[in-house]
């Protein structure tokens, strides 16, 4: 707090800074929310890790990494002469993928009292090393990995993490000040994802879940809740996306017989509020690892602002926002049976999805409209430039 005890006012104009990806969820996020009080966003980008849309093993393997470093320092003499070139601001952005942009700009303005702020969404050590295994735990790039979070972390004068169970495992993974992080939880897009009248369709219903079928997601434990709902013929499954899990899980389905079962690549992000407005049930996460307990995802946030029945994974996250039979439908992670179970509950009765798509919308018009989310962000960029 700046002396005199009151708040400092958030500043007028921001630069957006670094590799970050510019169309990322969290991206569009944070510039609504500036935009909604009022806050000029000024970007000095350069694209690289958003050039590759699905990231397999091979993207991290060794070759791959060594491109990519080299891409990188191309990309940040770009930077370097951009920034200059921009002049002051009273506080940088830094964003999702933005491990290595947060060094660099410490680095560049390391004679400047400029204060950054950090929203990375996950680290990399819980990616990489936590969920997707790509790094064996205790290895060289493990420790790498984890190196580079502990340091991006800390040169950033305020890191901004989406959930209060996601901010604790990160205090306390990387024994970070707890003043120092803010808890800013995403929401859904307004512009893309808005209430809309549930479809007409005489005894049959849609259920779609979308991603990029990651550890997290849990899609095996949907597919094998699909398989014990293959006598309801009434169902029909929409699955959009791609990933490293989808070729194995469309083999899962073929297996299982699940022939209502329908894969498709992705829609285009400003077409995704129709796709889940066209469905009854929408399905958000059901995996196992611990990064899949920490987060809210974005598609429980989406579904919910355009007014549908949401079923998710029951983890102090998701709990920090919905509550079971009011707002969403929750089950245990990874229980197939249990999913299966609510799927059946929402399909048999027409009146409980639509209570709940109800509720769900009302409660993102009241807590996550953009004008609200530019409160909160305003408080968390107005504490970052007050100096500690």
């Amino acid at each position: 707090m700046p002396r005199g005890g009151a708040a400092a006012p958030p500043p007028r104009r921001v630069c957006f800074f670094g590799t970050y990806n510019r169309t990322h969820t969290v991206t569009r996020l944070l510039w609504q929310a500036c935009r909604a009080v009022g806050i000029e966003v000024v970007e000095c980008h350069r694209p690289l890790w958003e050039l590759t849309r699905d990231k397999t093993a091979a993207y991290f393997g060794v070759g791959s990494l060594i491109r990519l470093l080299r891409a990188y320092f191309q990309a940040a003499r770009d930077l370097s002469r951009a920034r200059q070139a921009l002049g002051a601001v009273p506080l940088y952005v830094v964003g999702f993928n933005g491990q290595l942009d947060c060094l660099l700009l410490r680095w560049l303005v390391r004679r400047q009292p400029t204060p950054i702020l950090f929203a990375p969404l996950v680290t990399v050590t819980e990616t990489l090393v936590d969920d997707r295994n790509l790094f064996a735990a205790g290895s060289v790039r493990a420790r790498l990995a984890r190196t580079l979070d502990r340091l991006s972390l800390t040169v950033a004068t305020r890191v901004v993490i989406d959930a209060e169970a996601h901010r604790q495992y990160v205090i306390d993974t990387f024994n970070l000040p707890p003043e120092r992080v803010a808890t800013w939880h995403l929401g859904a897009d307004d512009e893309v994802f808005k209430p809309l009248p549930l479809p007409e369709r005489r005894g049959r219903v849609h259920v779609l879940f979308y991603g990029t079928f990651l550890p997290l997601h849990g899609v095996h434990t949907i597919l094998a809740a699909a398989a014990r709902l293959r006598d309801q013929t009434a169902i029909d499954w929409l699955f959009v996306g791609t990933g490293p899990e989808r070729a194995a899980c469309a083999a899962q389905a073929r297996a299982a017989g699940l022939e209502r079962m329908v894969f498709h690549d992705w829609v285009a992000y400003d077409h995704l509020g129709e796709t889940i407005a066209a469905a009854d049930i929408c399905l958000g996460i059901f995996g196992v690892t611990p990064k899949a307990r920490m987060v809210v995802p974005n598609k429980v946030f989406q579904a919910a602002m355009v007014g549908r029945a949401v079923i998710t994974a029951d983890t102090p996250a998701v709990r920090e926002i919905f509550a079971h039979g009011e707002t969403a439908w929750l089950c245990p992670p990874g229980d197939a049976a249990a999913l299966a179970d609510g799927i059946a509950t929402l399909t048999a009765d027409a009146a409980l999805r639509q209570r709940l798509g109800r509720q769900a919308g009302a409660l993102m018009a009241e807590r996550f409209s953009a004008a609200e989310q530019g409160r909160r962000l305003a408080e968390i960029l107005s504490a970052a430039t007050v100096p500690q």
